[in-house]
């Protein structure tokens, strides 16, 4: 149940970095926090949807997310192209010195930094190097597990072309309606941080299908979470090279997630169409009012007694007066002079 509760350290909530937060920057915080990945820290919300959650204007996330980094609590990560990830930092920074206080103070006067860390300071990977052991993080060897949940970041309300994706639980990739991998960061960079050399991550990057890549790199994350990947480096690059398929335990887990996936679409696509009838019974309503607006009374009820005469029986028997929805359409169609 991890993925009901975010996180907050008390050594965070004593620090002097959170004592000096604004309430717009602590509301920010939180709300990141709600979309990220409990195995790796990192979320994708977009500011759209950081300022729709807190009710804030986007200049005001904007600067609250550059207080955030400044205090040392949120880093950022922009890759060319793709949108910015953000991970939240659980650990109190140390307590600056008061020449370092007044340096943030002169910093802050003088306008915000960047938003974007770079690249040679900021995260090296959205996952442990796939030498450094069995364990990628929790929500990767849960969403792994078969028997067990897929524990994955609190999915946002995401704009209508993003509604045909899942995310992947514990990994940098995306799930769509159809069945293929969607890469979500650089994937030279990726590759790089597994261990690939610089300049063959940039050949794989450039010359092979990023889904290709994709179903290796979760092979070997799948390999890794169990305690099976002793080279993962060798593994990967001989995997895009020979176009390693998905493994069936990695390939049930991603058709349990697009099964997932197509259950929301299916609940998305229903709202849409009540919308769609409310929308249309409403236009039709406020086009039945106008023409009765329109009538003199007598008109009315010659119009009620045609209706009656022409509807079956059971529908009128009850209620013979205009407040009955089928007269009422009915009148409409006759003083529209609608045909039946």
């Amino acid at each position: 149940m991890d993925s009901l509760f975010f996180r907050v350290e008390h050594d965070l909530l004593r620090s002097e970095s959170f004592k000096v937060l604004g309430g717009s920057a602590i509301k920010v915080y939180l709300i990141i926090g709600l979309y990220s990945d409990f195995g790796t820290g990192w979320a994708y919300p977009s500011i759209r949807t950081i300022a729709q959650q807190g009710g804030l204007s986007r200049q005001t996330v904007l600067t609250a997310i550059d207080e955030l980094v400044r205090a040392g609590l949120l880093a950022t990560h922009k890759s060319r192209g793709r949108a910015t990830a953000y991970q939240i930092l659980r650990e109190a920074p140390a307590r600056p010195s008061s020449k370092s206080a007044r340096s943030t103070q002169k910093a802050t006067k003088t306008g915000p930094k960047s938003l974007e860390v770079p690249l040679k300071t900021g995260p090296k990977s959205l996952h442990p190097p796939l030498e450094g052991g069995p364990n990628v993080g929790r929500a990767l060897a849960q969403f792994f597990e078969e028997s067990g949940p897929a524990v994955g970041p609190k999915q946002e309300q995401r704009p209508r072309e993003e509604t045909n994706s899942i995310p992947i639980p514990g990994t940098p990739f995306r799930l769509s309606s159809d069945g293929r991998l969607q890469v979500a960061v650089d994937l030279q960079e990726l590759l790089t941080d597994q261990g690939i050399p610089r300049r063959l991550a940039e050949k794989l990057a450039a010359q092979k299908d990023p889904e290709a890549v994709a179903k290796v790199l979760l092979n070997a994350f799948y390999l890794q979470s169990q305690g099976k990947l002793q080279n993962g480096p060798g593994y990967i690059r001989a995997g895009i090279e020979d176009g390693y398929d998905l493994l069936p335990q990695v390939a049930d887990r991603l058709e349990s997630r697009r099964r997932e996936l197509a259950a929301r679409m299916q609940v998305v696509e229903a709202k849409k169409e009540r919308s769609r009838v409310e929308q249309n019974q409403a236009s039709e309503e406020a086009a039945i009012g106008l023409v009765l607006q329109q009538l003199a009374p007598d008109d009315i009820n010659k119009l009620i007694e045609q209706a009656i005469a022409e509807l079956p029986a059971p529908l009128v028997r009850r209620n013979p007066t205009l407040s009955n929805p089928f007269i009422r359409a009915k009148v409409y169609e006759l003083a529209a002079g609608e045909p039946e």
